[in-house]
C-alpha cells in the first residue's frame, strides 16, 4: 500500500516527537528565538492538532525562513537560516520517518548521522510515556527520542578506523579531497528523483512535501526566479539530507572496492580513501570527481590530495585534542570536584594551550578545533584563564562556530565587568562588520551584571536604525529587558511596537512591555490577542493564560524556578511581571515563596532589584 509514511506523518506522537527533536536542535540554532518557543509550547497539544488537520486535508504550506549570513572567516560569509517553528516540526518528523529506510542502503564505511541499533531504536519508538510532558532535559531526550547516534559518538569512530586502517592494516595513501560550497549546490531534482524516489518509490506523498519545503526556501536569482539548487544550512534536517546526498558516491565506490584493494570512509563530506599503493589513489580522485560532477558538485583542487606516511597520521590525528577529549570525558563523569582535583584539570588543559603557538594571528585549522575544545573544558570549569585569548579572537575572526563556544564560555564570567568594557568597545569599532557576531555579543552582554552606560545608549541608538539587521535589533531589545524600565521607557517601546513591521522584532518588543503597570498590560493583551498575525496572539494567549489560568501560572513557576539558574531567571523574567498580577492567591503565594527562597542565589544587582519590586508588590 503506498504512502504509508504520509499517514504516519499525520499521527500526534510523530509530531510530539518531533517537536522534542526540533527543541533540543535549536539550541545549535543560527537565529534564537527570544521565547525559546514558549508560546508555541503553553498551547502545544493545539498547535500539534492545527498542524494535524493541515496534513490530512494536504494543505500544509511552508513559510518563509528566517535569514542571516554567516561568517566563514574575517572576509567571507555563508547563508545562514533557521524555519519556523511548525515547518521545523513537519519536516523533522518526516526525516524521522523516512531515515530508518534509507540508514539501510548507507556502506558500513559512514559514520555521519547512522540510526541507533535495532535494540535501541525499537525501545526509542515504544516509549511513549513521556511525550506528555512538553518539556524534556537534553539527556532525555538524546536517549529517549532521538533515533540517530550522537555525532561525539560516531566521529571518534570515524577517526579511530582510518588510524587501524593506516597503522595496523598498512594502508600507505589516502586519498582526500573537499566539496566546493557543499550545501549550497546541492541539487533537489537529483535528491528527489534519483535518491529519495529511487529508494522509497512508494511514498511520493511525504517526499514531495518535503521537496516542496526545499524548493520554497531555495535562494532566488537576480530577477526573483527560484533556483532549484540548495537546502537551508545550520539544522539536523539538513545535515540529514546531505549526507544522505552521497549515496551515489557510496556506492560508487562500495563497487569500485570489489575491483581494488581499497577502504573507503566518510564523515558527511569528509571522505577518506585508503590505498596501498599511489596509483589506485589517483584513480580514486578521478572516480570521486567523476561521481561528485554527476551529483553538480565540484572538488576544491586545492584541498585535493594524495597523503602518505606521516602526512596520513597529520591529517587525521591531533593528539593534543584527542588528549582534551578524554579529560573531558572524564571530567564530565565526576559528580563532584574538590578544589584540588580542579586545579589539577585546569593545570592540564592550560599545558595543551600554551601549544598552540599562534599568537598574533588568528586561531586556524587543527589549532582552532583544539582552541574551541579547550574553550569547552574552561566553562566546564568555571575558570577566567582564557578570557583575554577569547577577546582577543573576536576582533580576528567572527568564525561562527568559534563564537559559539566563545559566547558559552564568556557568559561564565557575569561579574567581569572588564568583558562588558571590551565587547562594548568592539560595538562601537570598525571591526564590528557582522550581524551575527554582532548579535551573538549582546547576547553575552545581556548576562552581565553591570551594563555600561555607553552599551544602553548603543542600544537605544541601534534599535531605531534601519540599516541594522532585526536580530541585532532582538538581542539589543532583550537586554533592555534585563533593566527596570520607566514608564517613559516602557511608553517609548510600546510607540515602537506599534508601528514596526517585522514581526521578529514586534515578538521581541513584547517581553519589556510586559514589565507596564497592570491597567496598561490588561489594555496591551485586549488590543493585540486578535491580532491579524498568528506568531502575536500565539504570544499574546500566553501571557494572558499566564494571568488567568492557575495550572500555567504553577507550571511556568516550577519550570523557571527547578534548578534554579541565575541566567535562566533573568530569561524568564518576564513571565513573572505577568503571574504576579494573577487573580489567584494560591499562585501569588507560590510566587513569593519561591523568590523569596532562591533571590539569595541571585547576585546581579539589577535583577535583585526586579526581584525585591515583585516582592513588595505581592505583600501589598
Amino acid at each position: 500500500m503506498g504512502n504509508s509514511l504520509y499517514k504516519k506523518l499525520q499521527s500526534i506522537d510523530v509530531l510530539k516527537r518531533s517537536w522534542h527533536l526540533v527543541r533540543n536542535d535549536a539550541r545549535n540554532d543560527f537565529i534564537h528565538d527570544c521565547y525559546r518557543y514558549s508560546d508555541f509550547s503553553i498551547n502545544l497539544e493545539s498547535n500539534l492538532k492545527n498542524i494535524q488537520d493541515n496534513l490530512k486535508r494536504e494543505s500544509y504550506y511552508p513559510k518563509p525562513l528566517l535569514e542571516i549570513d554567516v561568517p566563514k572567516s574575517s572576509l567571507a560569509v555563508r547563508p545562514g537560516s533557521v524555519p519556523e517553528i511548525e515547518d521545523r516540526i513537519v519536516s523533522y518528523a518526516i526525516i524521522y520517518l523516512i531515515s530508518p529506510y534509507l540508514d539501510k542502503k548507507l556502506p558500513e564505511g559512514v559514520y555521519s548521522y547512522r540510526l541507533k541499533s535495532e535494540e535501541r531504536r525499537d525501545s526509542i519508538f515504544h516509549d511513549d510515556q513521556i511525550l506528555k510532558f512538553p518539556f524534556l532535559k537534553k539527556k532525555t531526550i538524546q536517549s529517549r527520542i532521538d533515533i540517530v547516534e550522537s555525532w561525539y559518538g560516531q566521529w571518534p569512530k570515524f577517526i579511530e578506523k582510518s588510524k587501524y586502517t593506516f597503522e595496523v592494516e598498512g594502508y600507505k595513501f589516502c586519498a582526500i579531497s573537499d566539496i566546493v560550497s557543499y550545501f549550497e549546490n546541492i541539487s533537489l531534482e537529483i535528491l528527489r528523483d534519483e535518491i529519495l524516489l529511487k529508494y522509497l518509490p512508494k511514498e511520493q506523498k511525504i517526499i514531495n512535501l518535503l521537496l516542496h519545503f526545499l524548493e520554497y526556501w531555495t535562494w532566488r536569482s537576480c530577477e526573483g526566479k527560484p533556483v532549484s539548487r540548495g537546502i537551508p544550512q545550520g539544522n539536523e534536517v539538513s545535515s540529514f539530507l546531505g549526507n544522505i546526498y552521497l549515496l551515489p558516491l557510496d556506492e560508487e565506490f562500495t563497487v569500485f572496492a570489489k575491483k581494488k584493494n581499497i577502504h573507503y570512509f566518510r564523515y558527511m563530506d569528509d571522505v577518506k580513501i585508503f590505498t596501498k599503493d599511489e596509483s589506485t589513489a589517483r584513480e580514486c580522485i578521478f572516480v570521486l570527481n567523476n561521481i561528485l560532477r554527476k551529483l553538480h558538485l565540484n572538488i576544491q583542487g586545492v584541498k585535493t590530495l594524495i597523503l602518505k606516511d606521516e602526512d596520513i597520521i597529520n591529517e587525521i590525528v591531533d593528539e593534543r585534542l584527542e588528549k582534551v577529549n578524554l579529560l573531558l570525558r572524564e571530567f564530565e563523569k565526576q559528580k563532584e570536584l574538590t578544589d584540588s582535583k580542579q586545579q589539577d584539570y585546569v593545570k592540564i588543559l592550560k599545558s595543551q594551550y600554551k601549544k598552540i603557538k599562534v599568537r598574533k594571528e588568528a586561531i586556524s585549522g587543527k589549532n582552532l578545533r583544539l582552541f574551541r575544545r579547550l574553550l569547552t573544558g574552561f566553562m566546564l570549569l568555571r575558570d577566567p584563564s582564557l578570557i583575554s585569548r577569547a577577546l582577543k579572537e573576536i576582533e580576528k575572526n567572527p568564525d561562527n562556530r568559534l563564537m559559539g563556544n566563545v559566547v558559552r564560555y564568556l557568559k561564565c564570567f557575569p561579574y567581569r565587568k572588564s568583558i562588558a568594557d571590551k565587547l562594548t568597545n568592539f560595538l562601537n569599532s570598525p571591526l564590528n562588520k557582522f550581524s551575527l557576531q554582532e548579535a551573538q555579543i549582546l547576547s553575552i552582554l545581556r548576562y552581565m551584571r553591570i551594563y555600561p552606560q555607553e552599551l544602553i545608549s548603543y542600544i537605544k541608538r541601534i534599535i531605531k536604525l534601519k540599516s541594522k539587521h532585526w536580530y541585532i535589533k532582538t538581542q539589543g531589545i532583550l537586554l533592555l529587558n534585563q533593566l527596570e524600565l520607566s514608564k517613559r521607557n516602557l511608553k517609548s517601546l510600546l510607540k515602537m511596537y506599534k508601528s514596526e513591521k517585522n514581526l521578529e522584532m514586534k515578538k521581541s518588543f513584547i517581553i519589556p512591555l510586559c514589565q507596564l503597570d497592570r491597567d496598561s498590560l490588561n489594555k496591551f493583551i485586549k488590543d493585540n490577542i486578535f491580532d491579524k498575525e498568528t506568531k502575536i496572539t500565539q504570544m499574546i494567549k500566553m501571557l494572558f493564560l499566564l494571568k488567568e489560568k492557575e495550572n500555567d501560572a504553577f507550571n511556568e513557576i516550577n519550570f523557571i524556578f527547578n534548578n534554579f539558574r541565575e541566567d535562566k531567571l533573568m530569561d524568564e523574567f518576564y513571565k513573572l511581571e505577568i503571574i504576579k498580577f494573577s487573580k489567584s492567591d494560591k499562585v501569588r503565594e507560590s510566587l513569593l515563596k519561591s523568590l523569596k527562597r532562591n533571590k539569595r542565589n541571585v547576585k546581579g544587582p539589577v535583577l535583585l532589584k526586579k526581584i525585591d519590586k515583585i516582592i513588595g508588590f505581592l505583600k501589598i
